[in-house]
């Protein structure tokens, strides 16, 4: 089967106060399993084990703060929250485990001008942080090093445990690019990161310095469309992890026993993000392009 023609049963976890019961759900196949991540109690972490048990795959996405102006507490409990669910994942068998990384675990690269277009590699040392230029920005939306951070520990962690579980359950990390949330259409992407809607009635974009046309086109570069999007996850689900060590003994090798990671981006014109490695264990060759 292809991964379009697979159905699945999705659980949703979600934090108790985070849970609204007047929204409908995404889709008819889905459940809300109540849970605190963070700290699991006995009941929480029974409730996660019925639901891990038989389950062909887990995909995280949660974070504490999924925004740059992240603090470092809240960092830290994000870091919690994949921690707990991944030891779980493997005491379950899951067989597979997908990590929603982030760009900003390579944002340093960001102004580096010895780094070209295509030359952040899934393998490239890592640089926590995406740092705005305008520094009124700056102050107001955060650097993104302490969420970053966690989204590198959780990495980090996906590394280890594949290594040692890579029999039974294999990892896939998607260092994902900028998504908007519903149409997220490129005209509305801006350096302050904020869709038109999102801006207060009768308020208008303030009119971009220099620093923040640079910001904006470093962001418009990391864009992810929604058909990438949905590729990427879905190929994520089915693509053949190596369960044998490779002969590469770099550090931060990205394909390993038990392990696969790649950058998830569309093919925006002049982006430094590599996108050879996602093509080729991904088998999706993205269309979309911010800039076109």
């Amino acid at each position: 089967n292809s991964p379009s023609s697979i159905r699945y049963k999705a659980i949703l976890i979600e934090h108790p106060d985070f849970i609204n019961p007047a929204k409908p759900l995404p889709h008819d196949d889905a459940t809300v399993l109540p849970c605190d991540l963070g700290d699991p109690g006995r009941e929480d972490t029974e409730r996660l084990k019925g639901a891990l048990l038989g389950a062909d795959a887990l995909v995280h996405f949660s974070a504490v703060n999924p925004y740059p102006n992240a603090s470092w507490s809240e960092s830290a409990q994000s870091m919690d929250h994949t921690f707990n669910i991944f030891q779980l994942a493997v005491l379950c068998k899951v067989r597979r485990v997908i990590l929603a990384s982030s760009n900003h675990v390579m944002g340093g690269y960001k102004d580096d001008e010895t780094h070209g277009p295509s030359s952040v590699h899934p393998h490239s040392d890592p640089r926590v942080g995406t740092m705005p230029l305008n520094p009124t920005l700056l102050a107001t939306s955060g650097d993104a090093k302490a969420y970053a951070a966690a989204k590198l520990a959780g990495e980090r962690l996906a590394v280890t445990l594949a290594n040692l579980y890579g029999d039974t359950t294999t990892f896939v990390v998607l260092r994902i690019g900028w998504c908007q949330p519903g149409e997220n259409r490129p005209s509305t992407l801006t350096a302050a990161g904020s869709p038109p809607e999102f801006l207060a009635k009768g308020e208008a974009p303030p009119e971009p310095s220099e620093d923040d046309k640079k910001d904006e086109l470093w962001f418009k570069r990391m864009w992810l469309s929604n058909d990438d999007f949905l590729g990427y996850f879905d190929a994520a689900i089915t693509l053949d992890v190596p369960t044998a060590e490779t002969k590469c003994k770099s550090v931060h090798r990205n394909v390993r026993k038990g392990l696969v990671l790649v950058n998830a981006m569309s093919r925006n014109s002049g982006a430094k993000w590599n996108l050879e490695e996602t093509e080729k264990w991904l088998g999706v060759v993205s269309k979309s392009d911010s800039l076109s």
